[in-house]
């Protein structure tokens, strides 16, 4: 007869082990909710603002519009070719000679221009301030040459007092050829960041200047016919805080810039030249320009918008 040997008592004592180092790990590891927290943010973290030396500009300049004060600068005294923002030149002397934008002005057959024009007839008469809409909202090159040569008898003693106005004005490092920033003769028309962000902190001085470069849209009617102009700014009505602004580009002097932004209170002026992309500049100086105060979740977006002309 078999007789069954007594089976072995199960040994509980390495579970016992086991079961006892996973419960002191788990206390000693969880210390509460703020412990999970730090871990969570420090695992996954924030997207990192990107740092304004990523800019692709060759030139830009970033100032505090109330202080003064540089936030960053880059190669701000190299001469650059201005495209469009020469208007704001343009702009400010017509401004400054008119006391305002009443009153009208006959056309010449001298005045019109291609390209982005509204397009002017000889022999029409418009008003000031609707070739000033068209100048900083279209960007229109036909109305530079009509204001400038309203207020100086011909294009060419126009460009004399831009000239004249840049070394009253200090700007050393500016020289204009043409009052719409076409292109011109190497060497003839050029300017820097320094001397384009003292241009358009004199513009913005003008309310009525200001409120025209923040437009979005604006209807005209002119002896060629009912005219939509659409700002040339895309940043406008899409980054938060973007005020008034001039854009510019051609070929040679790609795309230059000259815009304000306020968030919080505080104005933020910022000038591009030279730059194969103001829009993604632009976005990356100013986040990182209202981070440093505390405003980086609402700072803006580094995303393309919506598409739209250059000039």
């Amino acid at each position: 007869m078999l007789t069954p040997a007594p089976r072995p008592l199960p040994n509980f004592k390495p579970n016992l082990l086991l079961f006892a180092l996973t419960i002191w790990l788990g206390l000693f590891c969880w210390t509460g909710t703020a412990s999970a927290q730090f871990h969570f943010r420090d695992y996954l973290g924030k997207p990192k603002t990107p740092q304004p030396d990523e800019i692709k500009a060759v030139a830009a300049l970033m100032v505090d519009a109330k202080t003064g004060q540089v936030l960053f600068a880059r190669n701000e005294t190299t001469h650059l070719l201005p495209a469009s923002t020469t208007k704001l030149m343009t702009a400010l002397i017509v401004r400054e000679r008119l006391g305002g934008l009443n009153g009208n002005v006959v056309v010449s057959p001298d005045d019109r221009a291609e390209p982005s024009n509204i397009p002017v007839v000889p022999g029409e008469t418009i008003s000031v301030d609707t070739l000033f809409h068209a100048l900083l909202i279209e960007s229109a090159n036909d109305s530079a040459r009509t204001l400038g040569r309203s207020v100086a008898g011909s294009t060419t003693a126009f460009v004399q007092m831009m000239n004249e106005k840049a070394l009253a004005m200090g700007l050393f490092n500016t020289h204009f050829y043409n009052p719409n920033g076409l292109p011109a003769p190497t060497g003839t028309h050029y300017t820097c960041c320094a001397d384009l962000m003292k241009i358009f902190q004199a513009v913005l001085k003008y309310p009525d200047l200001r409120k025209i470069m923040s437009t979005k849209e604006y209807t005209i009617h002119t002896a060629s016919g009912v005219h939509n102009l659409r700002n040339h700014n895309r940043l406008l009505g899409y980054y938060p805080g973007m005020g008034p602004a001039k854009t510019g580009w051609t070929e040679a002097s790609r795309h230059t810039y000259a815009c304000s932004v306020t968030q919080n209170g505080r104005e933020i002026l910022l000038v591009l030249l030279d730059s194969p992309n103001k829009w993604a500049d632009t976005q990356i100086l100013y986040n990182w320009a209202f981070a440093q105060q505390g405003a980086s979740g609402s700072a803006g977006f580094s995303n393309p918008p919506p598409a739209g002309p250059d000039q």
